[in-house]
């Protein structure tokens, strides 16, 4: 009996957790360029302590990439893990995704996550005319997954407490990034106007 027990307490415990939003006044294309920019994760991203790319491939579009992550006040939270991302602009008629799945890590047994972008018409409600540092008129429609099987029953414990809120902080963040490149891009555009031509994805 004690071996059984031993032995489900030895099994991968699964969580998932799945996101929808609709992200006023931001592109696709500018949400795409943020999300695939994993070696800047480490500037913006919560938990996230160091980023970089390991290796990519010749089109770009996959590559593999290193991230560091620590939840604070939980010394079981912390590990430096290898992800294999998939980046999509035409995953489907008007739908771009970005996929990545872990090929190394100590802390999950495997982890997952799916991004999909689809363009929509912005909500005129919802729009700031006084806001400069969006892209007005344009919003995007997110669907955010993140999957994470684990063995070790205190992350799985941890998990359980704050998967939900980390994710919704994630997307937050992303979006976040998004309006302060937005506004650095448009004050540089402001400021040199014959660079203008340069910023893309942003309107």
């Amino acid at each position: 009996m004690a071996n059984f027990i031993r032995s489900l307490a030895s099994q991968p415990a699964t969580r998932r957790h799945f996101e929808r939003r609709i992200l006023a006044n931001t592109s696709p294309q500018h949400l795409l360029s943020v999300i695939s920019d994993v070696g800047k994760y480490e500037q913006f991203l919560p938990l996230c302590n160091a980023s970089k790319v390991l290796t990519r491939s010749s089109c770009g579009n996959h590559y593999d990439a290193s991230l560091q992550i620590g939840l604070p006040g939980s010394s079981a939270f912390q590990d430096e893990y290898v992800s294999r991302v998939s980046v999509n602009a035409n995953a489907s008629p008007g739908e771009m995704s970005v996929e990545a799945r872990s090929v190394k890590s100590n802390l999950f047994d495997s982890l997952s996550s799916r991004w999909k972008l689809r363009e929509v018409a912005a909500d005129a409600n919802r729009m700031d005319s006084s806001d400069n540092n969006c892209n007005q008129g344009v919003s995007t429609y997110v669907e955010f997954e993140v999957e994470l099987s684990v063995s070790n029953p205190v992350v799985v414990a941890v998990l359980d407490s704050v998967l939900e809120e980390v994710a919704g902080r994630q997307v937050q963040a992303f979006e976040d990034r998004c309006r302060e490149l937005f506004a650095n891009n448009l004050e540089a555009e402001q400021k040199n106007p014959t660079k203008g031509e340069n910023i893309v994805g942003l309107r």
